[in-house]
């Protein structure tokens, strides 16, 4: 059945205000980062971030974890916009 319209909406607003307020999880990713890539390690927490918040909503809201055809939508989801998260992760990081 995959996800249903109110929860890929709920996914997709999680995604479209973790971009719109960078600089939380960003702060937390030069803080935490040892690697060599500060670009990359940032996109693996802000994807964290995003998953954690949507897995969270999901749980409380429906009082079970997603099914295997619901995890297949949200990372087909995440997927999708992983460019733009990426684009939206080098603007911020250039500017500081």
């Amino acid at each position: 059945m995959g996800l249903g319209v109110i929860e890929e909406k709920n996914l997709n607003d999680i995604i479209a205000y973790a971009l719109d307020y960078p600089k939380m999880v960003l702060s937390e990713a030069k803080t935490l980062s040892t690697a060599h890539n500060l670009e990359d390690f940032a996109c693996g927490i802000y994807i964290g971030y995003i998953c954690g918040v949507f897995f969270d909503g999901f749980l409380k809201r429906n009082k079970r974890y997603l099914d295997l055809e619901e995890l297949s939508d949200f990372h087909n989801i995440i997927l999708k916009r992983t460019q733009e998260i990426r684009l939206k992760i080098k603007v911020h990081l250039q500017l500081k």
